[in-house]
């Protein structure tokens, strides 16, 4: 029992680390959103208020020139003295850009709470400029009211119809007394833009709370799930303690029956290694199998392509009986009869050789063109596919030579012609055709191998993911998803090119890309 004791104890620490650090991620997460927060608003008003204060710089200088040119008597200096008032006017307007939108000077009479009127307006356009002594009643009259009374601009924020404006107000303050208001209509383009760029580092923020949130929550199913485990092993260690108890009490009768046991134990050890050997066998044949597999397509290419040649041989031979057996051969016809079965064993050899060099392992990149590797290729593909009615065409637009490893190219090639073979056959389209077509790009710098369908194309929905590892779409009919993904990986990871898929009207189409090391065309 003090063994089981020490055991929950160390299980009970190491929940509570778990959920403290749990708890610290969470916190500390919270701590520093929180301060993410503070400073933004801070921020936001130390960027307001730089601005609050360059403006006010500026209406300070448009209040000294105005008292300049006016003296004391604002009014009506600029009532009688219209050059000026429009001198002023002139000077304002130059104050005027996308940020600034308006800037008016405007008084009211004494005991007049209701009403403004205007001094100078820096419209720029002249059908919109106001009066002078133009009435106006602006929407938070309390506002313009209180400057009056407590002599201190203030500003108002309101919405625009796209952006934020800032009304300012101004007082213009001679002999203590306010004699005027100057209202400058702004932007606060560059709060807005530090705010929007806050924003976005809001949403990371947000984000990376959110997330901790998750582990937070993680770790706390994990502890809980954790210490659910322990319990049920601590009864059940619980429980083979007291079985220990009984199995001491019962110890006299199970020495009489060990014998017995180990003799079970014995055979039941010798019927695992019968059973481990015989798995060990299974997974052999399984291996072997597969390799067959693996082998079995190529075969079949190589039936297709010698079953023409041996049925000729076979009738040239048939014939050459016959013509003995009617004692009816010539010289001529003899030699004749022979040098077809000469042609036909070569084009049997070639095959060999076109087989053995289509598989022969590649050390060392070489050089050559779209065009010999197509045409490589479909030595071994075209009576395949022509068995199938299949029909396969090349268009050759490119001949620039490239240094690549040709043979697993070709296998590349193999791959997705035998890929289209399978989707023609199995959707049985009517004129099932294949097209191999080369193009040369970008001033004969690069080149593309073009292989296209017309099996209806690949579905939206996986045409992302049928490069990737193990995705195949007959699975239930021995593939492996490996095909596609190993072309990829062979095309761009070791002969230096790029492999892409798109569909147009008719199928699909993959496409192969190289760089050239010329960009002369090859003569053919």
């Amino acid at each position: 029992m003090i063994v089981s004791r020490s055991r929950k104890k160390t299980i009970s620490q190491a929940n509570l680390i778990f959920n403290v650090i749990a708890i610290g991620i969470l916190l500390g997460s919270l701590v520093l959103y929180s301060l993410f927060e503070t400073a933004k608003k801070n921020i936001d008003k130390t960027a307001t208020n730089s601005q609050i204060e360059y403006i006010d710089d500026i209406t300070n200088n448009i209040s000294n020139l105005i008292i300049n040119f006016t003296g004391e008597n604002l009014h009506d200096t600029l009532k009688n003295k219209k050059e000026l008032k429009q001198s002023l006017e002139k000077s304002l307007e130059l104050l005027l850009t996308d940020r600034y939108k308006y800037v008016y000077v405007l008084d009211k009479e004494k005991n007049n709470t209701n009403e403004f009127r205007f001094l100078l307006d820096a419209s720029k356009e002249k059908d919109g400029k106001s009066e002078f002594e133009e009435p106006y009643i602006p929407d938070n009259i309390d506002t313009w009211n209180n400057v009056y009374k407590t002599k201190k601009a203030v500003y108002v924020t309101h919405k625009g119809d796209k952006n934020l404006w800032i009304t300012y107000l101004k007082p213009i303050v001679i002999n203590n007394e306010v004699s005027a208001i100057i209202v400058i209509d702004f932007s606060p383009q560059t709060s807005e833009i530090i705010m929007s760029a806050l924003n976005e580092l809001d949403i990371f923020f947000e984000m990376a709370l959110f997330f901790a949130i998750l582990i937070f929550l993680i770790i706390v199913g994990f502890s809980y799930i954790d210490s659910k485990r322990e319990e049920a092993k601590m009864t059940l260690f619980y429980r083979l303690e007291e079985a220990n108890i009984n199995l001491r009490e019962q110890k006299r009768e199970l020495e009489e029956k060990s014998e017995k046991i180990a003799e079970f134990n014995e055979m039941l050890t010798k019927r695992i290694s019968e059973e481990v050997e015989k798995n060990q066998i299974q997974n052999q044949q399984l291996i072997q199998h597969s390799r067959l597999a693996q082998m079995g397509e190529m075969i079949s290419m190589i039936a297709h392509q010698w079953r023409q040649p041996l049925n000729a041989i076979s009738i040239t031979t048939s014939n050459l009986q016959f013509k003995l057996m009617m004692d009816d051969v010539d010289n001529e016809f003899f030699t004749k009869e022979i040098q077809l079965i000469d042609d036909y064993s070569q084009h049997l050899s070639k095959t060999i050789d076109d087989f053995r060099d289509f598989l022969k392992e590649q050390k060392d990149k070489e050089t050559t063109t779209l065009e010999q590797i197509v045409d490589a290729t479909l030595n071994i593909a075209r009576i395949s596919a022509e068995n199938k009615n299949i029909k396969i065409s090349t268009n050759f637009n490119c001949y620039l030579e490239f240094e690549t490893y040709p043979n697993e190219l070709k296998q590349v090639v193999l791959n997705i012609i035998k890929n289209a073979e399978d989707i023609l056959l199995e959707k049985n389209i009517e004129h099932p055709e294949i097209v191999l077509e080369t193009l040369c790009l970008e001033d004969k710098t690069k080149q593309q191998l073009i292989i296209k369908d017309n099996g209806g194309g690949i579905p939206n929905e996986i045409i992302d993911k049928i490069f990737d590892p193990y995705f195949s779409t007959k699975l239930e009919k021995d593939g492996t998803g490996l095909g596609l993904y190993m072309s990829k990986t062979i095309i761009e990871n070791h002969c230096g090119g790029k492999l892409t898929v798109s569909n147009n009207e008719y199928g699909a189409v993959f496409t192969i890309e190289f760089e050239v090391i010329s960009n002369q065309i090859k003569q053919k």
